[in-house]
């Protein structure tokens, strides 16, 4: 990047500092996203990952009849990688003929019909195949090879996408027309993916290449139609500041799937998760204030297949303990898991109505204490809404990869809250009263085992 298009990213983020907070944003998402079910290739009906998908036009509208009518709380329906294989004349982001041969227009309708909203997975930087068959910028003589004469890497995805050598007008108006596209397509949410700093495994992390000012023109071209734009993944939160103008979201950890083809993922990733929630809640531009949220990763609890479970988790102490996570951290929130394919058990709870509230309040909980998993296994997180309602969210994070670990005693102290000695308790998914403490509340759990309270502060 010259040291011009430097400064004039610097610009662009400084002056948005008092970054409007649309409508959308006012609430993190609750919806459905394909790629975990792309996985499974041994799972009847499922499977095919990104070169194969199994969705079509037909299966998507079934999952949106079937969400509105079993999940109606939940909004977006997103397509990950698969939908797209090819750009179209302008070297923009174009629809597979062959899984949606009439287009994503009629299903974009029916999911409006249905009060939902429709989302893709793309990737930043400019389109290779596009830079290559010197494809024209719409309304305009340039061609996207001017762009990019260094042929710089554009994202984590090697060999995908290109860096523009400058951001200037001429790629803001490609990004302007991939946006204009969408919004024909009826599109109101993004993900895009391979964005840096950031990506790379648990152990190596951000090893993609700084894309943040493609993020930052792309989020210019997406905000003009209210469309919600995700970065991912194991974004680096030193830049939060920087992303929470940018974005509406961002995926802080590596995929949760195992990449199994007979299972989605396992108890030990969901209790991975907990631990770099800490240093973003300490960046405190996450929330409903900023329209910024932080995106765990989508849930996968329940989903069953000729009545076997295909989720991976051990048990229903995890699946409850992952959707109560997500809850009090207000985390986005997709399921990976097909509504088509949810027993009634597990609706229930993805349908709890404190639960939602909950999460929908948009308040980034924090930890008593580490909320590093790995030294401190007896987690307590907290958070305050709006209204004043305190929840606590206490969990025995003792796992280990092929395996659950030990019980633990969890404790929240009152003190660590607020300046009060006695509460009245309540156990938020069973409804339980569990009566009046003092200073203190403790709870043998199992493994993997969580306690979701509403904590009322006594005289």
């Amino acid at each position: 990047m010259s040291n011009s298009s430097k400064k004039q990213y610097q610009v662009v983020v400084q002056t948005n500092n008092l970054k409007q907070i649309p409508d959308f944003a006012r609430k993190p998402v609750l919806g459905f996203s394909t790629w975990s079910s792309q996985l499974l290739d041994d799972v009847p009906g499922y499977g095919g990952k990104h070169l194969n998908p199994w969705f079509n036009e037909q299966q998507i509208k079934d999952i949106s009849d079937t969400m509105r009518e079993k999940m109606p709380s939940y909004e977006y329906i997103n397509l990950d990688s698969g939908w797209c294989n090819s750009c179209d004349e302008y070297g923009r982001w174009d629809v597979r003929k062959d899984v949606f041969p009439n287009g994503l227009r009629p299903i974009a309708d029916h999911l409006k019909k249905n009060g939902h909203k429709l989302g893709l997975y793309i990737l930043p930087g400019i389109r290779q195949d596009g830079a290559d068959k010197k494809k024209t910028i719409k309304g305009t003589t340039h061609t996207l090879d001017e762009l990019v004469p260094s042929r710089k890497e554009g994202c984590g995805f090697k060999g995908t996408t290109f860096m523009p050598d400058e951001h200037n007008e001429l790629v803001q108006k490609y990004y302007d027309s991939i946006a204009d596209l969408f919004h024909e397509w009826g599109v109101s949410f993004i993900k895009l993916d391979a964005v840096g700093p950031g990506g790379g495994s648990e152990y190596y992390p951000f090893t993609a290449p700084d894309n943040r000012a493609c993020t930052q023109m792309m989020h210019n071209a997406f905000k003009r139609y209210d469309i919600w734009l995700e970065i991912s993944w194991q974004i680096d939160p030193t830049y939060a500041d920087e992303w929470a103008q940018i974005s509406n979201g961002a995926r802080i950890y590596v995929d949760i799937e195992s990449y199994s083809t007979k299972s989605m993922t396992s108890s030990h990733r969901i209790m991975q998760r907990i631990t770099p929630c800490e240093k973003w809640a300490d960046t405190c531009v996450v929330g409903s204030d900023y329209g910024f949220y932080i995106d765990l990763d989508v849930v996968l609890v329940g989903m069953t297949v000729n009545g076997k479970c295909v989720d991976g988790l051990d048990n229903d102490d995890v699946r409850q303990t992952c959707i109560s996570f997500w809850a009090i951290v207000s985390s986005v929130f997709c399921i990976g898991s097909d509504p088509r394919a949810i027993p009634e058990k597990y609706l229930e709870w993805y349908n709890h109505k404190e639960i939602l509230e909950i999460h929908q309040s948009g308040v980034m909980a924090r930890p008593i204490g580490s909320g590093n998993v790995w030294q401190n296994r007896k987690q307590v997180w907290w958070k305050k809404l709006k209204d004043g309602r305190i929840y606590v969210c206490l969990i025995n994070a003792h796992t280990y990869i092929f395996m659950l670990g030990l019980s633990h005693e969890v404790t929240v102290n009152f003190q660590d809250i607020g300046h009060f000695k006695k509460a009245q308790l309540k156990d938020v998914w069973t409804g339980e009263h569990l009566g009046l403490y003092d200073d203190k509340y403790s709870i043998v759990l199992r493994a993997g085992q969580s306690q979701m309270l509403l904590l009322t502060p006594a005289a």
